[in-house]
């Protein structure tokens, strides 16, 4: 019997999630002089009032790339360019999954504003241990952390 047969009769890996929709949000890691810049969201909301890296969900059609630049001008008045793949987080909310990817940005103009957020603001890196972070978020800080030579928290 050939492997494919054997799947079909009950080695199947089914996922009991497979209804569970999944969101895809593209996120900006904005860095200038040793500082990130993080959007807080608004009140009212799923977890509300946790800091963020800035960002937002893809429209159809939209590249993640595309998304951020959206994104990042409506949420906070910048144009941003030169964007790299930095990391990504794949999160099971429960009722949703997250799937993240991260961007460094190269280039940014304009200075930060709340536009579509509660607030906005830079941090040093040692301060980001006393926020409140979605669950997501907690790897890439690690990662951010351990790329500049410090624990996370």
């Amino acid at each position: 019997m050939n492997g494919r047969k054997r799947m079909e009769q009950g080695g199947s890996h089914k996922n009991k999630d497979a209804e569970k929709p999944l969101l895809l949000v593209s996120a900006a890691l904005i860095m200038q002089e040793n500082r990130v810049l993080l959007t807080q969201r608004k009140r009212g909301g799923h977890l509300a009032l946790h800091w963020e890296f800035p960002g937002g969900k893809l429209h159809p059609g939209e590249s993640p790339e595309q998304a951020l630049v959206r994104e990042i001008e409506e949420e906070v008045g910048l144009q941003i360019e030169a964007l790299t793949p930095w990391a990504f987080v794949s999160h099971d909310y429960g009722t949703f999954h997250l799937l993240m990817p991260l961007f460094r940005v190269g280039r940014f103009y304009g200075t930060p504003q709340a536009l579509d957020v509660h607030a906005v603001a830079w941090f040093e890196l040692p301060s980001l241990r006393q926020l409140t972070f979605p669950p997501a978020d907690l790897p890439l800080l690690a990662q951010l952390f351990a790329e500049q030579g410090l624990t996370y928290p």
